[in-house]
């Protein structure tokens, strides 16, 4: 006999995104432990009085009784558990939070399984909320989001004749998904070399747990040049530009020319001296 589907379900979910409905409601999209990543819908979210809308907004990790519905499932209690609140007082870490959201949601697919996903997303979120640093947080769950969805990246060996690849003479190639050796680079278009450094420390990131990668100390100029492979990577893997990854680099630049502004005590104390 097929399995019977419950008429009201309740779950915990993460936020994905949202999108507008008709004029009063809106499509939820929810990554939950159980059920993977559904849509559901929220009737009257989008009118003022809604209890629920605050319930249901990107970064909330929220729980939600579901009502089943024809074609999709209808929200009809939400109740915040964590509103991650520490990321919406740092755009550099909302930002890096709308982009852990973002790649999610390109990198899996509904109705799977993706309890680990689920997990991997939680604790960064919470990491990135405490205060790790932010490439820690956002490479780290990259990789492993990749290992879980089927995408892992090969940084060790070649993808065409599968031969060790020495970090000082090594291509990489977005689009596939690893490096190549100096023999086979030439056999994938668009390989390009990469930064021995760079490539070092994304093998590191990937072998080690989370507590030892922890200690790496990275420069900016080489925080940002793994940033920008990562970055390619994840746009190659889905397809399409990362509109969340373009909103990252942006906030970082801007966070550091106003870091680079002169203080104005420090003139006046340099003035007296």
């Amino acid at each position: 006999m097929p399995t019977r589907i419950p008429r009201v379900t309740k779950t915990e979910a993460i936020v994905l995104r949202h999108r507008r409905l008709g004029d009063a409601d809106r499509i939820v999209t929810l990554l939950t432990p159980a059920r993977g990543k559904i849509d559901v819908v929220a009737k009257g979210a989008l009118r003022s009085r809604s209890r629920m809308a605050g319930h249901l907004e990107p970064l909330t990790r929220t729980e939600v009784v579901l009502a089943h519905g024809r074609s999709m499932d209808i929200v009809t209690q939400a109740q915040t558990v964590d509103a991650f609140t520490a990321l919406h007082r740092d755009l550099d870490r909302l930002s890096t939070g709308m982009y852990l959201l973002e790649a999610t949601d390109r990198l899996t697919f509904e109705e799977a399984d993706l309890h680990t996903v689920y997990d991997l997303l939680h604790a960064a979120l919470v990491r990135l909320a405490r205060g790790d640093g932010l490439q820690l947080v956002a490479r780290t769950f990259e990789l492993r989001l990749l290992d879980a969805t089927g995408f892992r990246p090969e940084w060790s060996q070649c993808l065409s004749c599968n031969a060790a690849v020495a970090a000082d003479d090594a291509a990489w190639s977005p689009t596939s998904g690893g490096v190549l050796c100096a023999t086979c680079r030439s056999s994938r278009g668009g390989a390009v070399p990469i930064d021995s450094k760079v490539l070092r420390v994304l093998r590191a990131f990937q072998a080690l747990p989370y507590e030892e990668a922890a200690r790496i100390r990275l420069e900016p100029e080489l925080s940002g040049h793994v940033e920008h492979v990562m970055h390619e990577l994840m746009q190659a893997l889905s397809e399409r530009e990362m509109k969340s990854a373009h909103f990252v680099a942006t906030a970082r630049r801007a966070a550091t020319r106003v870091a680079e502004l002169p203080d104005d005590d420090d003139d006046a104390a340099a003035t007296r001296w």
